[in-house]
This record gives C-alpha cells, sequence and structure tokens, in this order.
C-alpha cells in the first residue's frame, strides 16, 4: 500500500511539473503576440510611407525596406501550422492572412521604387483596409490565449490539492510504521539477551573441559620433548660443525682466531693458502709470533709485507678495540682486519687486495689523464695550476701555455675521426718532446692543449717554447701513407708578482691571447696584453646588442648587382646584411657575424635575412634573381627548408628567384646529411651555389659530391690574375670545369677593367664587383633601376 501512495505522490508530482510546464510557455510565449507584432509591423510600414511621402525626419527609404523585410517575417511567422489552425476555427478572421500576403506582394515593387510617383500612397492605401481585421484577429486571439491560461491555473491548484493529500496520508503511514518497528526491536533485543546468557554458559563448560585435555596432553609431549632432545642433540653437534667448517674454509678472506694468550685457536684454507701454509704448520695451541715468523721466513710474500705482518699482527693480542691496517708493497698488498673478543682474545681476516689496489690506481689514473693521450685532463691541470701558484717564490714567476691545433677540424671531418685522433695523439707526443723536465703538458679536451713552464729564466725562454713547439707541430704528419698539414696557435699568460695570481685570470688571460694569435694568421703565439680584455669587453658587447638589434630594427641588407658577361644585362643582386648600432655606429660584418654564429643568433638573423631578400625582390623584373648567403650554423639547422619554403610562401616569390649560397665550410660534416640537406633544398625550386670556391679544403671534392648549380670564384683569386700565373691557370680551369659538369660560374671581387677582359675570355658567366657597382641600400637600388642605370646600353663603356 505505502508502495502504491508513493507512486500516486510521484505521478502527481509529474502532473503539476508539466503543467507548471504549460502555464510558463503560455506565459512566456502565445498566439496572441505572433497577432499583435503582425499588426503592429503592418501599422509600422505604412506609418513610414506616410512620414516619407510627407517628408518628415526620421523617415528614409532604407528604413521602408527594413520595415517591410520584417513586415515579410512576421507574415512567415503567422503562416505556421499552430496559427493557421487557430484562424480556420473563426471564421470571421479566416481570410486576414490571405489578404495580408497579397498586400504585401502588390507593394513589394512599390518599397522597391518609393521615388516612383504615387508609390507611397499606394502602400498606404493597400495596407490601411487591413487594419479593422488585424485589430481583431489580436483581440480574439488574446482573449483564447488568457482563457487557456485561467483553466491551466485551475487545473493546476486540483493538482496541488491531490498532491497535499498523498504527501498528509505518507506522513501518517510512515509514523505507523516507525511505532510498529520500534516495538519489534525491542522484542528481538529482549531475547538475544537471553540466548547471549545460555552461550556464556556453554562456553565456560566447554573451557573447563579444554583445560582438563590439555593438562594431559602437555605432560605426554614434556616427556617425548626431553626424549627427542637427547636423541638429536649428538646429530644438531654434528651439523653446526660441518656449517661451520664449510663455511670457515669457503670464505674468501683469511680467517686467524686467536686466544687470550696469543695462540691460534682456528683458521680457515684460505689463510694457509694465502701464506703458503699446511694444517701442521698452523695446529690449535701454537704461538702466533712464530707462525708469522714462518711467513716471514718462507718469503712467499714480498718481504716488506711478511715484516709488516710479523711486526703487527702479534701485538693484536690484548687489544680492547677493533684495528684495521695494510701491508703492501707494488707486488702484493694484504689487508688486515682485528676485532678483539669478550674473553681477550681476537679474530682477524686477511684480504689479498691487490687487484682491487691495482683497479683503483688505473681508476684514479684514468680520472686525471686523458684516454687518448694519457695526458693530464682538465681536472688534473686545474689541480696542477693551483698547486704551481701555492708554491710559487716570491720574485719568481711562470708561463701558462694554451694551444689549439689549426685545421684539425679539417682532417678530423674529411679524413675521419680515426685520422684525427692520431693527429692528436702524434701532436701530444711531440709536446712532451718539447717541454723542459719540471713543465708539464696537459689535454683539455677537443684539440685544445696547455702547458704550464714552470721557473722560465726570462720571457724569452717562454717565447723560445713557444716558438719550438709552432715549429714541431708544424711538421708534417702521416697518416695511412697520406701527408696530413697542421699549426699551433699558442696563447701566453705570465703569472708574475704584480696581477693574475689565481687560475681562472690566468686560463682567461692565456684564452685571449690565443684568440688574438688565431685572429692573425694562425700558427703563432702571442702573449697576453692588457688591451685583449678590452677586445673581449667589446665582443661581450656585440652579442648582447645582437639579441635585440631584430627587434630594434638595427640590421638593414644592401644589394650588390651581378651582371651576364656576354650580354651586360643584369642577372641577380646579392643580399648582404649590415648593422647600425645606435652607440658604435656602423658595425663591420666580419666584426658582428662570427660572434651571432657563435651565439647561434644567426639563426634568427637569417631567418630574417632570407625573408626580407625575398620580399624585396619581388619588386624587381622578373628575370632578376636575389642571391643570399647562408652560415654553416644555419646550414646545420634542420629547419633550414621549412625557413626558405615559409620566406617564399609568405612573398610570394617564385622559387627560381632566389639562390643560396653556401660555403664549403658549411659542408666539412657528415657527407650523407649534407647531400639530403641539399637535395630537400633544391627539390623546393631554389638554386645552390658553391661559394668562396678554392679555398677550402678539398673543393674539387665537394663538387663530385654534392648537387651545385653554380660556383662563385673567390676575390683572392681574382684579384691576382693580373699579377700571378697560378691564379690565372686556377680561375680558367675552375671555369672550364664549371663548364663541364654544367655549372655557371661567377667571378665575385672584380675590381679592374684588365681583370674583367680576361674573366670574359676564359668564358665566364657572371661577374660581380666595385667596377660595377658597390652594395647599394634598396632605394638606392630603385632608383637606379628606374633610371635605366643597370641597362646593357648604360654599360657600355665597361665593354659589355
Amino acid at each position: 500500500m505505502l508502495v502504491c501512495f508513493a507512486m500516486a505522490a510521484a505521478a502527481t508530482s509529474y502532473l503539476v511539473l508539466q503543467q507548471t510546464a504549460a502555464a510558463h510557455r503560455l506565459a512566456s510565449y502565445n498566439l496572441a503576440f505572433d497577432a499583435s507584432q503582425g499588426a503592429a509591423e503592418v501599422m509600422r510600414v505604412e506609418t513610414t510611407a506616410a512620414r516619407l511621402s510627407m517628408g518628415l525626419p526620421g523617415a528614409s527609404r532604407g528604413l521602408l525596406r527594413l520595415r517591410f523585410a520584417i513586415l515579410q517575417n512576421r507574415i512567415t511567422v503567422l503562416n505556421r501550422t499552430e496559427f493557421t489552425n487557430f484562424i480556420a476555427g473563426h471564421p470571421e478572421v479566416a481570410d486576414i492572412l490571405p489578404r495580408l500576403s497579397v498586400a504585401v506582394q502588390q507593394i513589394a515593387p512599390l518599397v522597391e521604387r518609393p521615388d516612383q510617383t504615387g508609390a507611397l500612397p499606394s502602400i498606404v492605401e493597400t495596407l490601411q483596409p487591413l487594419e479593422p481585421s488585424l485589430v481583431e484577429l489580436m483581440s480574439l486571439t488574446a482573449n483564447t490565449v488568457g482563457d487557456n491560461i485561467e483553466a491551466g491555473e485551475s487545473r493546476l491548484q486540483w493538482l496541488h490539492s491531490i498532491s497535499a493529500a498523498v504527501t498528509g496520508i505518507l506522513i501518517v503511514l510512515g509514523i505507523v510504521l516507525i511505532v510498529i518497528l520500534l516495538r519489534d526491536n525491542r522484542l528481538m533485543a529482549e531475547n538475544y539477551r537471553r540466548l547471549s546468557r545460555m552461550t556464556d554458559e556453554l562456553q565456560r563448560t566447554g573451557s573447563q573441559l579444554s583445560s582438563a585435555h590439555g593438562a594431559i596432553a602437555k605432560a605426554n609431549e614434556e616427556l617425548n620433548a626431553q626424549n627427542a632432545v637427547l636423541r638429536s642433540r649428538d646429530q644438531d653437534l654434528a651439523v653446526q660443525n660441518a656449517r661451520f667448517d664449510a663455511a670457515l674454509n669457503n670464505m674468501s678472506q683469511g680467517l686467524l682466531m686467536a686466544d687470550g694468550a696469543g695462540q691460534v685457536i682456528v683458521c680457515n684454507n684460505r689463510f694457509l693458502e694465502l701464506f703458503g701454509l699446511d694444517w701442521l704448520d698452523a695446529p690449535p695451541g701454537r704461538n702466533i709470533g712464530a707462525l708469522f715468523a714462518q711467513v716471514a721466513e718462507r718469503g712467499l710474500v714480498p718481504p716488506v709485507v711478511g715484516r709488516v705482518l710479523l711486526d703487527r699482527v702479534p701485538g693484536l693480542t690484548g687489544q680492547s678495540e677493533p684495528i684495521a691496517f695494510l701491508a703492501e708493497t707494488e707486488q702484493q698488498a694484504i689487508k688486515v682486519g682485528h676485532k678483539p673478543m669478550l674473553d681477550g682474545g681476537w679474530v682477524a681476516t686477511f684480504e689479498d687486495i691487490t687487484v682491487q689496489r691495482r683497479a683503483d690506481a688505473q681508476t684514479e689514473h684514468l680520472a686525471h689523464h686523458d684516454t687518448l693521450t694519457d695526458l693530464p685532463n682538465r681536472l688534473m691541470f686545474g689541480q696542477s695550476l693551483q698547486t704551481t701558484l701555492n708554491h710559487r717564490a716570491a720574485g719568481s714567476f711562470f708561463a701558462l701555455l694554451l694551444l689549439d691545433l689549426d685545421d684539425f677540424k679539417d682532417v678530423n671531418d674529411t679524413l675521419g675521426h680515426i685520422a684525427g685522433d692520431t693527429l692528436l695523439v702524434a701532436a701530444a707526443e711531440r709536446l712532451r718532446r718539447c717541454i723542459g723536465p719540471e713543465d708539464s703538458v696537459a689535454r683539455l679536451g677537443g684539440d685544445e692543449f696547455a702547458i704550464i713552464q714552470t721557473g722560465p729564466r726570462g720571457i724569452a725562454e717562454t717565447e723560445e717554447l713557444a716558438r719550438r713547439i709552432v715549429a714541431t707541430i708544424a711538421e708534417p704528419f702521416y697518416f695511412e701513407g697520406q701527408r696530413v698539414a697542421a699549426g699551433a696557435s699558442i696563447g701566453i699568460a705570465l703569472c708574475t708578482d704584480n696581477g693574475m695570481n689565481d687560475p681562472e685570470s690566468l686560463l682567461r688571460s692565456a684564452d685571449m691571447a690565443l684568440y688574438r694569435a688565431k685572429a692573425e694568421g694562425r700558427s703563432t703565439w702571442r702573449f697576453f696584453a692588457p688591451e685583449m680584455e678590452e677586445v673581449v669587453r667589446v665582443r661581450s658587447a656585440i652579442a648582447s646588442d645582437l639579441r635585440s638589434a631584430l627587434d630594434r630594427q638595427e640590421l638593414e641588407l644592401v644589394y650588390q648587382p651581378i651582371f651576364a658577361f656576354e650580354t651586360g644585362r643584369l642577372r641577380q643582386f646579392e643580399a648582404l646584411m649590415r648593422w647600425r648600432h645606435p652607440t658604435m655606429g656602423y658595425v663591420t660584418p666580419d666584426r658582428f657575424i662570427p660572434v651571432a654564429e657563435e651565439t647561434r643568433l644567426i639563426l634568427p638573423m637569417g631567418e630574417w635575412v632570407i625573408g626580407e631578400a625575398c620580399r624585396t625582390a619581388m619588386n624587381w623584373p622578373e628575370d632578376v634573381r636575389i642571391a643570399v648567403n647562408l652560415s654553416p650554423v644555419q646550414f646545420r639547422s634542420l629547419q633550414l627548408p621549412r625557413v626558405v619554403e615559409a620566406a617564399l610562401a609568405r612573398s610570394g616569390l617564385a622559387a627560381q628567384r632566389l639562390e643560396l649560397e653556401v660555403t664549403e665550410s658549411a659542408l666539412l660534416q657528415d657527407g650523407d646529411d649534407v647531400r639530403a640537406m641539399l637535395r630537400e633544398l633544391r627539390a623546393l625550386g631554389v638554386t645552390v651555389a658553391l661559394d668562396d670556391f678554392g679555398t677550402g679544403y678539398a673543393s674539387l671534392g665537394y663538387l663530385q659530391k654534392f648537387p651545385f648549380d653554380k660556383i662563385k670564384i673567390d676575390r683572392s683569386f681574382v684579384s691576382q690574375i693580373e699579377t700571378r700565373a697560378d691564379s690565372v691557370a686556377i680561375v680558367e680551369s675552375v671555369v672550364r670545369l664549371g663548364a663541364k659538369l654544367g655549372m655557371m660560374t661567377t667571378a665575385e671581387g672584380i675590381e679592374t677593367r684588365e681583370q674583367f677582359e680576361i674573366l670574359r675570355s676564359f668564358g665566364c658567366d657572371l661577374a660581380q664587383g666595385y667596377l660595377f657597382d658597390r652594395p647599394q641600400s634598396f632605394a638606392t637600388i630603385q632608383r637606379k633601376i628606374a633610371e635605366g642605370l643597370y641597362n646593357p646600353a648604360a654599360r657600355e663603356g665597361m665593354g659589355f
């Protein structure tokens, strides 16, 4: 019955919610609203037309069309099935929608052309007859909706009454059920207490019976246990003795146990093997001193080890604290560990750690020495430098020489790492021969070495050492029958009483001197000078300012034209980067490009150059290309093809109008990766040129290995073709080689008419240099193109 009442309450609640929702819908939206909006829009159209015909302010043709569009939308709403069904039930307004639709169709052309004579009055005359019917429709729908709302409210009140009654009945039934449950619970509790008392009585009785049986069983068990103990005691003792012997004689360490009188109790097999003894030599009760005197006399251990054992082991008797000591020579090392016993005796272990000590020594050596050259490494060199500083006598000085091998990377990358390692080993051996007996040499990593010259008699002696090193390293190396040339650049810092008395300052100063030596031609040496710090400071400032140069728009591009030898036509421009620093003024590329490469800022800078060059080239004739130089750092970036592709897409420049110039230094890495990068770039449709051809290592090999479209002959050869026969031969060979390989050739750095004529006679394709024009800004380039200064006719004087 309770379930039935609950279901009735649920059903009543559902009906209440349904009726409430219906009432809400009637309150929020009804037919009367649609009818009133339709009538209102008819009147608004009529009013707007009337105001427009009378020229009143606020009326316009656009407003008339807007009102008419809203009226059309309202007619669509009124033609819904719900509304048409309502009108069909009321004949007095059944024709209003057809009439309204006809009227709207009639005035539609007039709304589109309200300026026609009589159009606006016609709109008003067409719509006015509809007003009474629309008003009657509004009244009829409003009354109908009101009646529906009143009926819904009556039903809702009726349902609320039923719901309240059902709820009251449920409350009464619940109270009755609670009273019944409380009575039954009280009866069950009384029965449970009676049952618990009976259970407790049964448990006490069972416990008494169990105690009696347990006492009897315990007496029997004690008798059996005493018999078993007696039978197994001998077996247990035998097993324990066997286990003790097995453990004792399988130890990796020798064990010796002695009593408080200094006599042997027991020893194991390993102890006997370690000292070449047998059981008869160490029986229980033998004096420890006599035993180790025998060990020393037999000579199975080195004499020094035997004497240490004879001196120390007998003295362990009476020691109350654990002792450990080592008896060792280069041939053998024995570690002894002693622990006293309560009765005054002791136990000692003897372990041969010769192999371990040698391994530790090897590990220690490896931790402080270079594995390839066996020279001291950076860690040991730092310790040696600090030690030298700490023990330097007043008034004395020593020299720190930092050096690295010139062209080592070329050897390593072209001939392989094995050749590079062979070169490092040979260089390390030559450095050992160069230094004095009190000097030290270390390999700091890569091809970088350091030398501490202790106690030179003067700077001249240090300079003589540097000269000897440069000359020694310059001697040719040979790898698999191939001659390999190398050199050494050296930076020298002197530790004197005046300044530079800590390792960091010395290393920093020597490094600055090394940088100067490499910058001034390599295979030479330079002493540190204070002005070098200013150079480093300027480089640091350049690196710092470069980080924001792009954001401050301080970088700019200039463009140098390149012409065809035969026709004199402008073929392309080469984009060159410049930096206008706000305080340092014009910073030349040779100062900031190396810094940008070291800090990898060349990547965003290079991306900007490619994008800016492509964007600029879109302003030039379609047959003029743009050439962009690639840094080796850019070329090693896996993102380079994506950068080029994005720049072409953003600018809209055709890929065949972009030329990428790659220097030979960018190719000094894994050949497969380089070929894959070049193929990916060429797949985009761009041209790839080998820049500064002939100045690097194994240039002809690059032409065979890598896919190039063009060769650029370095200016160092072009500048000497008037004076040196070998330069003439090289340039002519390169031009002919390019023609046979199907590659165009560009000569850069042409400055004289004679150079131009020689190159044209060789059949060179393209010309670039100050003879034709210097790099210019974009604005200047645009002016010259507009004035025709780059046309062949304007260049007749140059012999085109």
